[in-house]
């Protein structure tokens, strides 16, 4: 039997990209959006490394993974569910919404880089098997800008030039603007791409519903957080009056917290963000509540590249329901192109390829990417 590796060290360095006021964007709840990155790296017994991404800000994550560590070091690379059980188990007064999660789930993913290096297989491979190699994406755009170079019409534009399924801007700033963003929308990309829109979770009930009944002639395919994360009983109420189907989960973290939303059918679509639920194989257990619910799941994708090629190997690995070759619509992800950012475009040797409305699956073993250290070295803050 082979000799099992086991986990030599963990580190951690942090990138962030910030945006002059002159180029802010953002959503209803804020401007002046700085996409940033905090890659964890393991390295095993027998040299092998493995990358991963964790959700939160780089100093933060760094502090609680100088708490984690000592758990991980010398153990099995196999061992990450068990370390994972016993940490949420001993630190449960943390909660679960916090960096603590984050940082775990960016372990995992590194865990599963350097598995599937050392086997020599992907990771979508190591988490169900590989149902596609290209994975349909929607464009995310459409955002609120005080850059004269980069309007709402301008980020249209370069969807327009693009070759996506559809496309999601940002509305959520009252009732009328959001009718005159849709319609805008509708007038500059026509009725053919599906049309996605995202309050990031600024309304009340009332207004949501009132929001939402005005903008349904055209042909909305989604409502993304209408309501605050917290709010269950309010999805629950809204979702049973609303013409639109409704979304959420980038602001919800663990399988526990999407069993609320499932248990109170309080979505139609699950939009787990992987580094925030806390990794690959906690995504895959929302992924296996959503097929016993008959729900869709559809990731939510930003910041770096290291979020789109996780994504990507955890769409690829996405088993058909209840449809077998004829979906209805496709369990589709994220593609951003509102503005520049330098961590997504060049943050890898080789990019992830848009394709005829698609990403292609990254190849090679584990994740199939590489860092370019030397394009991000000026991005970095730890």
């Amino acid at each position: 039997m082979r000799r099992i590796p086991t986990i030599r060290s963990l580190s951690l360095s942090g990138y962030q990209f910030v945006l002059g006021p002159e180029h802010s964007y953002g959503n209803a709840r804020a401007m002046g959006f700085s996409p940033r990155s905090t890659l964890i790296e393991v390295e095993t017994d027998e040299g092998v490394t493995g990358i991963g991404e964790a959700a939160g800000a780089p100093q933060v994550v760094r502090e609680y993974l100088k708490s984690v560590q000592p758990y991980f070091i010398g153990k099995s690379i196999y061992d990450f569910p068990q370390i994972q059980s016993y940490l949420l188990n001993r630190m449960y007064h943390s909660g679960v919404q916090n960096s603590l999660t984050g940082c775990l789930g960016g372990i995992d993913v590194a865990l599963l880089d350097a598995i599937g290096k050392t086997l020599d297989v992907r990771v979508c491979d190591l988490i169900g098997g590989c149902s596609r190699e290209k994975i349909p994406v929607y464009a995310s755009s459409g955002y609120f800008s005080d850059d004269r170079d980069n309007r709402f019409e301008d980020m249209l534009g370069k969807v327009k030039k693009g070759d996506f399924l559809g496309v999601k801007i940002k509305i959520g700033r009252g009732v009328a603007s959001d009718v005159e963003r849709v319609a805008a929308t509708r007038e500059i990309l026509g009725e053919k791409p599906l049309l996605i829109v995202d309050m990031n979770a600024a309304y009340t009930g009332d207004v949501a519903l009132q929001s939402i009944r005005a903008m349904a002639s055209h042909d909305i395919h989604w409502v993304e957080e209408p309501l605050p994360p917290w709010d269950y009983r309010g999805y629950t109420e809204l979702r049973q009056r609303s013409p639109v189907p409704l979304s959420a989960g980038e602001a919800h973290y663990t399988a526990q917290e999407f069993n609320r939303l499932i248990e109170g059918r309080c979505v139609d679509i699950l939009q787990p963000s992987i580094p925030y639920t806390g990794g690959l194989r906690e995504a895959q257990r929302i992924a296996f509540l959503a097929q016993l619910h008959n729900l869709r799941v559809a990731p939510h994708v930003w910041g770096s590249a290291i979020g789109l090629a996780v994504a990507c190997h955890y769409g690829a690995a996405l088993p058909p329901w209840p449809h077998t070759d004829h979906p209805a619509f496709p369990s589709f992800l994220e593609y951003d192109v509102g503005a520049d950012n330098p961590l997504r475009d060049r943050m890898l040797k080789t990019p992830i390829v848009l394709e005829d409305s698609h990403v292609l699956l990254p190849q090679g073993p584990g994740l199939g990417i590489e860092i370019d250290r030397d394009a991000i070295e000026k991005y970095r803050v730890c």
